[in-house]
């Protein structure tokens, strides 16, 4: 029974583990919901100071007036200034926004006992400020209504009956309507913050290969496509193949080659590093694209290399590749340079053949 009331106060029945995930940005938004109410507090709580200097009705809460003016004005310099730099600092802010209406709304009723009507819109308006669970909301309601019970005696017994009789009523409202609302808001959160995954997972799974994480071929034709219409300033395509796949995938396996790739795609992950532009574009083929002139391809391929040599697998030790690149220094277009990089790692292979599987370095 505990579990299921507690499900329904923190809208854990249909948000679950979700709330997790958006809590930073439902923090933001609530900081921001400060910033405004601080300021929408200053303004009302100014202008009643103002006017208790020269109406008598208005001069019984002067004292009110002032404190609830001056705790606005903290909570705005807070909000504003340390609350973006200790998000923890967002939840009691907000709840001295709350306590600045609900407070002075007792002040007021216990001055000018004819106006408890302040109170009435305080408990309505209250529950729906910031974007709150509605068991905050609940103890913020019974704390007022406890505090309310304990001054509210010194006022005339039948208005003090009435008052708090009306104050649970609209209490009760108020937080209905704050739970239907604030449930919307929260779930308003969370589809964002599912439509973004689901973004990124589709992009995942039309942009990236599975098996390797690196960019698939239909991410690389896309940008292939670009370059063929405008190459960047500068642009070097590096061509790789892994030496030797169909003979381990036929003697060990289709398991020892998957392993095999994989690693194959680590180590260039690590040989590029710090480049993003790797691709898987065939069962054994990947290469990479450089856009930037400082970064020396044969460079990244000699430390792909060593750690292809070092590699150690469940099934084979080491890693063959062959390579090839070129860039737009020779070759003015894309489609040259990826025609000559394709024949210098291809040129590779051959005489990595022809040597009974020792490498010749060649560009």
């Amino acid at each position: 029974m505990f579990r299921k009331l507690k499900a329904f106060l923190l809208y854990e029945n249909s948000i679950s583990g979700d709330l997790k995930s958006v809590r930073n940005q439902i923090t933001e938004e609530n900081r921001r919901f400060a910033v405004i109410w601080s300021i929408a507090n200053i303004l009302y709580w100014g202008f009643c100071l103002f006017m208790s200097t020269r109406i008598p009705d208005y001069h019984q809460c002067q004292n009110i007036y002032a404190v609830a003016l001056a705790v606005s004005i903290a909570t705005l310099l807070l909000s504003v200034f340390a609350a973006p730099k200790a998000m923890k600092l967002v939840r009691p802010i907000s709840i001295a926004v709350d306590a600045v209406f609900l407070g002075a709304g007792i002040g007021v009723a216990l001055n000018l006992a004819p106006k408890t009507i302040i109170i009435f819109a305080s408990v309505l308006v209250v529950p729906v400020f910031f974007i709150s669970d509605t068991l905050s909301t609940l103890c913020l309601l019974i704390i007022n209504a406890v505090v309310f019970s304990f001054l509210g005696r010194s006022m005339d017994p039948d208005t003090y009956r009435w008052t708090l009789t009306n104050l649970i009523i609209f209490s009760s409202i108020g937080l209905v309507l704050g739970y239907f609302v604030n449930r919307a808001r929260f779930e308003r959160f969370i589809f964002a913050e599912s439509a973004v995954k689901l973004a990124e997972l589709q992009a995942q799974y039309a942009y990236y290969d599975q098996m390797t994480g690196l960019h698939n071929r239909r991410a690389y034709s896309e940008i292939s496509d670009r370059f063929t219409e405008k190459i960047p300033a500068y642009c070097c395509l590096v061509m790789v193949d892994i030496n030797g796949l169909k003979e381990i995938n036929d003697r060990l396996g289709h398991e020892a080659g998957d392993e095999l790739i994989a690693a194959t795609a680590d180590c260039l992950r690590r040989g590029f590093e710090g480049i993003d532009t790797l691709y898987r574009i065939g069962g054994d083929e990947f290469c990479a694209l450089l856009t930037d002139a400082d970064t020396d391809a044969g460079q990244c391929m000699k430390r792909t290399e060593e750690y292809c040599a070092e590699w150690k697998g469940n099934y084979v030790k080491g890693i063959s590749v062959s390579y090839g690149y070129a860039d737009s220094k020779e070759y003015p277009d894309f489609e040259s340079i990826r025609k000559e990089a394709d024949r210098r790692m291809y040129q590779f292979k051959r005489q990595y053949y022809m040597n009974s599987g020792k490498d010749r370095r060649t560009r």
